[in-house]
């Protein structure tokens, strides 16, 4: 799996906001895209997440009008797309159990953490990415920010859900593990991060069929 190329992403984001026809499909579908290159951890999101946001900010202020929209749309198929990577989280930690002989309650702990942290992450990078905008975009990002963080998100429900059905499937099962294994908790991190990145490779790829047969049906 290749790395992401920030600024190629930041750049289709730009032309999403400011040339689509359906923002919210086609920033999700490359964030998605980005997402699954090389290994998936919090830090790889949030720099996602910064290039794309930072991207769609542009294009929108470039776009001129419907400014509000086209943020709104670029904001929620950023929610969808980290929403997607918690689904790869949840089947990469389904996996592991079964298959990683160190896998252990301490490493569904330890990742569970990172699923529930992704909300907050979606909502600073968004306020970062506004505190570094224009008046314009970034007084209409906060108001979005204000109303994602009241009314909830995507990816918030996606967490709290995954995190429950996976404390009731899998607790019971695991054995106590000791929290610092050094080497041991290396592999199992990064077995995880490779292992999400492959499901979520498979969401992209399923989303950019729907998104081709959508835009060009097959005629009967």
């Amino acid at each position: 799996m290749s790395e992401v190329d920030y600024q190629s992403v930041k750049e289709a984001a730009r032309e999403a906001a400011e040339q689509s026809g359906s923002i919210r499909d086609d920033v999700r579908n490359l964030t998605v895209e980005a997402l699954s290159q090389g290994g998936l951890n919090l830090e790889k999101i949030k720099q996602v997440v910064s290039a794309v946001l930072e991207g769609a900010s542009i294009g929108a202020e470039m776009r001129g009008t419907h400014i509000k929209e086209t943020l709104s749309e670029s904001m929620v198929g950023v929610d969808e797309a980290i929403a997607k990577s918690a689904e790869a989280s949840k089947l990469a930690l389904e996996e592991a159990a079964g298959h990683l002989k160190e896998f252990g309650k301490e490493d569904l702990k330890r990742a569970l953490d990172d699923v529930i942290a992704l909300e907050e992450l979606f909502l600073e990078v968004s306020r970062t990415v506004a505190k570094e905008s224009g008046e314009v975009i970034s007084t209409t990002l906060n108001e979005l920010i204000a109303h994602a963080g009241n009314s909830g998100t995507a990816v918030g429900q996606k967490s709290r859900e995954i995190v429950e059905t996976l404390n009731r499937e899998l607790t019971e099962s695991l054995r106590e593990t000791v929290s610092a294994r050094g080497d041991a908790v290396l592999k199992v991190t990064a077995h995880l991060s490779q292992a999400a990145a492959g499901f979520l490779e498979g969401f992209a790829e399923t989303l950019d069929a729907k998104v081709a047969n959508h835009r060009h049906p097959k005629k009967g």
